[in-house]
């Protein structure tokens, strides 16, 4: 059965209109001639005139099956032919972009399965055969990381596409930023074995921002197998020994490492904007106080451009990137900022002796207990919102949600001792950051973080189902593209070889 991998490449063939138009704006109507006699012209000349206009059109038909064959090979063309489940073995399954690695390391057990008639599959979206051997002559293919699947999503996708009674043997590094979010779960055993690669260490920029000296401070970010550091560094753009090459592109500023030996090449965007913070406050004028202390810390710390301003009326510019309302009145509606509001709540207040949990990765090295005396209470309706910080009751006392494209925090407390004791710890300038700079703390993890997981930690889990009638493929699918490009290059040339004898004609 024919199957296509991307059939999206498939609006491609709509360019056949591009030979047609041009095949219908040569068409010109015949002038006529006036000569002295007719003698001369016979039937031969009928016969050419036929025989030119048939070539015209077969060249019109071989040009738009060139487009229509173009457009199935970028779809990827598949053939799936019918499996014998008694003969087949099973797959051997490993990524094509590290094949030659992976190949070496379990190469005895690799070469033991072929002998028993396992097949090689490569480990991506349509799980194409191929002989392996032809696989590792090929020349290594560089593949961008990004466009790559995680290995749980590809378990998925494997499960529904396994042949009935076959066994499965895959091959893969042990990478942590391969794995994916979510551990799936198979009802087909899997063999899953894994290594660690020999490019065992990374050194990337991971962010990096004009500070008020415009000199500029970057995060540099050094990955092992066990762990993942970062180190900031404050660099001067117009040093000669600088180990960064900067570049100015459409007026964005970006830099990279100059060696690639130093650490990832790949540029990055230099932050040059001044995070504008404007704080409203009424009655709680302390809660300012303790808020600007804060905001100033993380300001001397990170080296941002931040420009922060108090206001105890509404008259609030409207270039303003952040608005702390701390104040229970009501916002007016023509008062917007650009990227977030942080606002008190107002309700019932209740008094607590519990604790104020912050984010672990804000926590401090002493894990020092942040203690809580009083809250608002949480709308038990109250549905959409996404818990920043928590009670030690696990209830939300700090919660996000996205309204009209705007991030927006709702807070059930206050910056006030009498509430917390929020405003006395050192965590309080470390738990701002992530708020007022979200990309100062980036969750995904880099696509070259280089720690590892656990055999066990990497597996996905395991169902046995009973009782129910199998639906898994019993076909193999095998690609035909390079039958493709042979009629593509045949077609091709016979379209050069009609066009050049109609050129002489």
């Amino acid at each position: 059965m024919f199957q296509l991998i991307n059939p999206l490449w498939l609006v491609a063939i709509s360019g056949i209109s591009i030979p047609l138009i041009i095949h219908l704006w040569n068409v010109k109507k015949g002038k006529t001639l006036k000569i002295g006699s007719i003698s001369l012209l016979g039937e031969s000349s009928r016969q050419s005139a036929r025989s030119l206009k048939l070539i015209d059109l077969i060249l019109l038909f071989l040009r738009c099956l060139l487009l229509i064959i173009l457009a199935l090979i970028l779809a990827g063309p598949l053939w799936n032919s019918k499996i014998n489940s008694s003969a087949n073995k099973g797959w051997i399954l490993m990524e094509k972009q590290n094949i030659t690695e992976t190949s070496s390391q379990f190469k005895a057990e690799i070469d033991s399965l072929s002998k028993l008639g396992f097949e090689f599959h490569y480990f991506e979206p349509g799980f194409q055969s191929a002989k392996l051997q032809d696989t590792l002559n090929e020349n290594k293919l560089e593949i961008d990381s990004a466009q790559l699947l995680p290995y749980w999503s590809l378990i998925k996708l494997l499960e529904d596409e396994i042949p009935e009674n076959t066994k499965i043997f895959l091959f893969t590094p042990n990478l942590l930023n391969r794995l994916g979010t979510e551990r799936p779960q198979v009802s087909h055993p899997i063999q899953w074995k894994t290594y660690t690669p020999s490019d065992s260490t990374a050194t990337w920029i991971e962010n990096a921002w004009f500070n008020e000296s415009d000199s500029v401070t970057v995060t540099i970010a050094s990955s092992s197998p066990s762990k993942t550091t970062f180190k900031t560094i404050l660099i001067d753009p117009a040093a000669n020994n600088s180990p960064f090459q900067f570049d100015i592109q459409n007026g964005k500023a970006s830099l990279k490492f100059k060696n690639k030996k130093q650490g990832d090449s790949l540029p990055v965007s230099i932050d040059t904007a001044t995070i504008r913070i404007a704080i409203y406050t009424d009655k709680f004028k302390n809660d300012a106080n303790y808020l600007k202390a804060a905001l100033s810390a993380v300001k001397k710390y990170t080296g941002r451009k931040i420009k922060l301003t108090e206001y105890s009326t509404i008259n609030i510019p409207s270039d303003q990137n952040i608005i702390f309302w701390l104040s229970e009145s009501a916002i007016p509606s023509r008062i917007v900022p650009l990227n977030l509001f942080f606002k008190y709540e107002k309700g019932n207040i209740k008094d607590l002796s519990s604790k104020l949990n912050l984010s672990p990765s804000i926590r401090s090295i002493e894990k020092e207990d942040i203690k809580l005396f009083k809250r608002n209470t949480y709308p038990e309706n109250l549905t959409g919102g996404f818990p920043i910080w928590e009670d030690g009751f696990g209830r939300p006392i700090l919660d996000l949600k996205m309204e009209n494209k705007l991030s927006v925090f709702h807070f059930y407390s206050r910056f006030n001792p009498d509430w917390n004791e929020l405003v006395w710890s050192n965590d309080f300038p470390k738990a701002l950051i992530p708020i007022i700079i979200p990309e100062q703390h980036a969750s995904e993890i880099h696509p070259s973080d280089k720690r590892i997981v656990r055999q066990d930690q990497i597996a996905p889990s395991f169902i046995k189902e009973s009782g129910k009638a199998s639906a898994q493929n019993t076909e193999s699918p095998k690609s035909i593209k390079d039958q493709f490009w042979f009629a593509l290059i045949t077609i091709f040339a016979l379209e050069r070889y009609l066009t050049f004898r109609n050129n002489l004609s």
